[in-house]
């Protein structure tokens, strides 16, 4: 007798298979829920769990309902309010549409369901129970839509062993609160655990403040918006300064048309825009809006809508990358004033005016001028002439440091931080420029690639040869790397131009060659620029500060280490307690 090999899946078990791909923990059930709220276009939305979300979600809204004759019918699978034909599946404008959260989640726990649509005048209870309908029947209830989930995962035990601790289950339920909340500052959102509210955010109109709702002060203090459009497309949010930074990847969020996702293309071009600005291993903070024709995204890529596919992504790469640089150029060409934080406890002694000092020591010979002299052609002339140069030279410190004073207060440069930005970034304008010195190979190296590689190179010679690369066709699927930059040791390149098709494929943009050669060029502007130890004349100094004033990236130096620090007048009052 022949084993029969393929078989017809019961329902009950394709339930349980779709929901293990939509439910993977408390969490994702809340997302679900309220993006359905946010799609009912609810105003004020109320989460409460308990247990961490395992023994019971209640989720709250007062959006427009669903109406008694099709609240069984919102549990069948496939089934959904969002799209009304065909054409819609490849532009869809709403955030929860797959056709299976629902189902999927009422398979897998004890569900209840009150609604009522906003023209009716009782509304009804559904529920649930594993997967098994009962029959609806009336209740009064506000307008809106209310769903509990019981008993996440009773049936399906094995699956209720991997979720991780009360506390992480948690987290992951608040974060998904926060990226809605960061996403749609015009909602009332609510989050209460155990009987207690642990955080509400009410409806805002800037989206600056539902910022600083959901990240606190001190980070969204250190943050700067940005917004640019291009054709079609729209960017805005908020980014990080430098030398504020992160030991991970956590406050990197990203939405598109409303929708949260994590993008590797999106984050790369991000940590690219950030490029010689952060040290190694560190990480900004960022909040990217992308808003673009809902044709020009598919996000019905992945179960739990987490990812999304672009019909163009290399043109979002690098129009994200660019526009983040661009905001960051005005940000690093001088330190920007921010509020004051007082960062010492309360000082409760004997305090004095805070009242300039107008002695000025002139007189007694000294050879260091006073500090807080005052500034008769004051910050207007500063952004006359650059924040640099107009900066009063005081002297050298320790040989490496130089103290400097503006209308501001006291600031502090590390001499050869800056001359190696300065180095550094005009090598690179020599790079981007296209002037990059080459070395011709003795013997060229021949590069074999597999065909969909060979037609990415073909179409993206142009960019090897920018960079410094010679390389011509050498039969079928064959180059022959003939010249190489000079900056560059010398060694096998196939494998760097090999790697850079790979990354080219993966997200339409590559910076692993332009990478390398920038830490070549790092190199060569650290060993080659001026030395801590050195003594500097006043002119020399003075040619330093004007060359800063020159360059986009002023306060960091390539590796991401701050160049200056500067001591507001604000800030010394308060440190010899003048305040």
């Amino acid at each position: 007798m022949v084993r029969k090999k393929i078989i017809l899946l019961p329902e009950s078990w394709a339930s349980r298979i779709a929901a293990g791909e939509v439910v993977e923990r408390p969490a994702s059930v809340v997302k679900e829920l309220v993006e359905n709220a946010l799609d009912a276009g609810a105003s004020e939305i109320s989460v409460q769990v308990e247990g961490s979300g395992s023994s019971l979600i209640r989720v709250s809204d007062n959006g427009e309902g669903i109406a008694s004759s099709d609240i069984s019918l919102a549990f069948e699978r496939h089934s959904t309010s969002k799209l009304q034909n065909e054409a819609d599946l490849f532009r869809v404008s709403t955030l929860g549409f797959r056709g299976e959260a629902l189902p999927s989640i009422a398979s897998v726990s004890r569900l209840e369901i009150v609604s009522r649509a906003r023209e009716e005048q009782a509304g009804c209870r559904l529920r649930i129970e594993g997967g098994k309908t009962g029959e609806p029947i009336p209740a009064g209830c506000p307008s809106g839509t209310t769903v509990e989930v019981r008993d996440l995962f009773f049936n399906t035990p094995a699956r209720r062993k991997f979720l991780k601790t009360p506390a992480t289950e948690l987290s992951h339920v608040c974060d998904v609160i926060n990226r809605m909340a960061l996403a749609r500052p015009d909602v009332h959102f609510r989050i209460g655990h155990g009987g207690r509210i642990l955080s509400e955010y009410v409806a805002v109109r800037a989206a600056r403040e539902r910022l600083e709702q959901i990240l606190g002060q001190e980070i969204a203090g250190t943050m700067v918006d940005f917004s640019k459009s291009l054709g079609k497309m729209r960017l805005s949010g908020f980014l990080s300064t430098a030398p504020a930074s992160f030991s991970n990847g956590r406050h990197l969020l990203t939405f598109v048309n409303g929708r949260f996702v994590r993008d590797r293309v999106l984050t790369h071009a991000i940590l690219q825009g950030y490029d010689t600005l952060l040290m190694k291993g560190r990480y900004p903070a960022v909040v990217l809006y992308l808003d673009l024709p809902f044709e020009e995204v598919d996000v019905n890529v992945h179960p739990a809508k987490h990812e999304v596919r672009f019909r163009h992504q290399s043109e979002i790469h690098q129009a994200v990358a660019e526009t983040l640089r661009e905001a960051l150029k005005g940000e690093a060409r001088e330190p920007m004033r921010k509020p004051e934080r007082a960062q010492e406890p309360a000082w409760t002694g004997v305090r004095e005016p805070a009242l300039p000092y107008t002695a000025s020591l002139a007189n007694t010979g000294s050879p260091m001028p006073l500090l807080d002299r005052p500034n008769l052609e004051g910050h207007e002339t500063e952004i006359r002439r650059g924040f640099f140069s107009s900066l009063e030279i005081l002297g050298q410190l320790l040989g490496c440091y130089l103290v400097c004073a503006s209308s501001r207060g006291m600031t502090l440069i590390d001499q050869h931080a800056a001359h190696e930005r300065i180095a550094f970034e005009k090598m690179r304008s020599g790079v981007e420029a296209g002037q990059m010195q080459r070395q011709s190979l003795l013997v060229p190296q021949v590069l074999q690639l597999g065909l969909a590689e060979a037609a990415l190179l073909e179409e993206r010679i142009g960019l090897l040869d920018r960079l410094g690369f010679t390389v011509e066709s050498f039969g079928p699927n064959s180059f022959a790397i003939t010249a190489v930059p000079a900056l560059l040791p010398s060694g096998d390149f196939r494998e760097a131009i090999r790697a850079m098709m790979t990354e080219l494929a993966d997200v339409g943009a590559s910076g692993e060659v332009l990478e390398d050669l920038e830490e070549r060029l790092m190199t060569i502007a650290c060993h080659s620029v001026i030395r801590a130890g050195r003594k500097l004349e006043k002119d020399e100094i003075q040619a330093l500060l004007s060359a800063l004033d020159q360059i986009d990236f002023a306060t960091q130096c390539p590796h991401g280490r701050p160049v200056m620090f500067e001591f507001t007048r604000e800030a010394l009052e308060r440190m010899f307690r003048r305040t």
